[in-house]
């Protein structure tokens, strides 16, 4: 029987974004993400304005496809983080969001990074016996809406550091 690895069906390429994460674990997080891509890593970690006390930082990697599950089976294990990790191949991803409050959601992307609901998974949501108000908020769920939410506020810090920067380059 011929075993095959991750790296022998292919290379996915992800980007983590760890909004949140206490300065007492930023050694950690970076240990362990070495460990799951086996190789040295440089995360630049940056005051996190919303959390005091919290750092961001953020990296992109290739590595063998199911490494983005690999990075977020270990980070949720921390439950102070505040993270998002998109991974693609060469015609599908994984979206994974995760906060303390909502937990994880998990969603296949396509290659322009929407999220693709199943029809198993819609036809669940509405045969239940349910009011309009309920199915929409059931569906939202489905899409991430609950944690587009709290991560919006994260995501416009990163943005504005991005322009801070440009602004700084343009001068």
């Amino acid at each position: 029987m011929i075993t095959y690895t991750p790296m022998d069906i292919g290379l996915c390429h992800g980007r983590l974004h760890i909004y949140s994460c206490p300065k007492a674990l930023t050694k950690h997080v970076q240990t362990v993400m070495e460990g799951e891509l086996n190789q040295s890593l440089v995360l630049n970690w940056q005051r996190q304005p919303l959390r005091p006390g919290g750092y961001r930082g953020s990296l992109s990697y290739s590595h063998g496809i199911g490494s983005g599950a690999k990075i977020v089976t270990a980070l949720k294990s921390w439950s102070y983080l505040i993270f998002e990790l998109s991974e693609f191949n060469s015609f599908e991803g994984s979206l994974y969001l995760y906060t303390k409050e909502l937990g994880l959601y998990r969603s296949p992307i396509n290659s322009q990074g929407q999220i693709m609901v199943s029809e198993d998974l819609l036809n669940s949501v509405i045969t239940q016996d349910m009011i309009q108000g309920d199915l929409r908020d059931a569906v939202e769920k489905l899409m991430g809406k609950p944690w587009d939410i709290a991560l919006e506020p994260f995501r416009e810090v990163e943005i504005q550091a991005v322009t801070n920067v440009a602004d700084r380059l343009s001068v």
